[in-house]
């Protein structure tokens, strides 16, 4: 996503960036309870959106 800089058109670098399903994925394997990953597209179409990602630790055994 981010080869040749923050701007312009997406580029995908496997070895630096994951897809949203990934990052949920690995977040929930690390022991969150939750994990959402999602896009926001960029305003100019077909560039580089921006990753948002959302995760929740498990509740406290009380």
């Amino acid at each position: 996503m981010y080869k040749g800089g923050f701007a312009g058109k997406a580029m995908f670098t496997y070895r630096y960036s994951y897809r949203p399903a990934v990052w949920e994925r690995l977040l929930t394997r690390a022991g969150f309870a939750f994990a959402e990953a999602r896009v926001l597209d960029a305003p100019t179409p077909g560039h580089i959106g921006t990753l948002i990602v959302r995760a929740q630790v498990p509740s406290a055994v009380g």
